[in-house]
């Protein structure tokens, strides 16, 4: 928490306006823009793989919940440095951002700009995952190929089969702990879960007042031979 706070001081110092009331970001070339948000971008991942590790390491649930809000900002937050990056980027018309020499400088492995796939996915398995392109993507160069022969319908066939395919859903889990019992019962007979029994070497089956009596025991003894070393001092 405390690196992000750093870099949302970083980040801010930029936008400050000088004394013409005119932003210093602004009046720098392209270039430096880049560099910038470059640094930004690669120390928003770093954070990020920190706040990951914290959040799936930590058990206190109140602050599960806190830290995951702020991986979740901290996530858009990348989205955006990501545009930022593509749209001051040297080679224009590109959505590829080169940053070795800027991973060089800061003495970085290539490794660190990879982005893992937050390992809370995997728990919240009941989140729907639609996709849908708005805008249709064009290469450029890339013209419409030349029609061949029909070599028949098949291909045809093949599209309308897809088509027609529907989404299935994901089972709720509801449904899936549904279907577990009902295979436990039909296999086994019972929904219970199988208790494991560890035999512990240290333990004593014994009552309370057998337990009392021997700590007792144990504890006069302990008095007795204290008494005795004393005796044996003073003489």
């Amino acid at each position: 928490m405390n690196d992000l706070q750093e870099q949302v001081k970083v980040e801010h110092v930029p936008a400050e306006k000088n004394e013409q009331g005119v932003e210093n970001i602004e009046t720098w070339p392209p270039d430096e823009v880049f560099q910038h948000l470059a640094g930004l971008y690669i120390k928003y991942i770093d954070i990020y793989r920190k706040l990951e590790e914290t959040y799936d390491q930590c058990v206190h649930p109140q602050k599960r919940i806190f830290i995951k809000k702020t991986l979740e900002c901290t996530i858009c937050r990348i989205c955006e440095m990501k545009k930022d990056l593509v749209l001051f980027n040297p080679r224009p018309a590109s959505i590829y951002v080169h940053l070795d020499q800027l991973l060089f400088d800061l003495k970085y492995d290539p490794s660190m700009i990879e982005i893992p796939v937050p390992r809370y996915f995997k728990e919240d398995d009941q989140i729907p995952v639609d996709i849908e392109f708005k805008e249709k993507v064009e290469r450029e160069g890339g013209g419409k190929k030349k029609k061949g022969k029909k070599k028949g319908g098949k291909k045809k066939k093949k599209k309308d089969d897809d088509e027609k395919e529907v989404k299935i859903p994901p089972m709720p889990l509801a449904e899936k702990a549904q279907l577990m019992d009902n295979l436990l019962i039909k296999y086994q007979g019972y929904t219970d879960p199988e208790v494991e029994v560890i035999l512990d070497p240290f333990t004593l089956d014994i009552q309370i007042k057998e337990a009392i009596r021997l700590i007792q025991k144990n504890d006069r003894g302990r008095q007795g031979i204290w008494r005795v070393s004393m005796m044996l001092k003073s003489i």
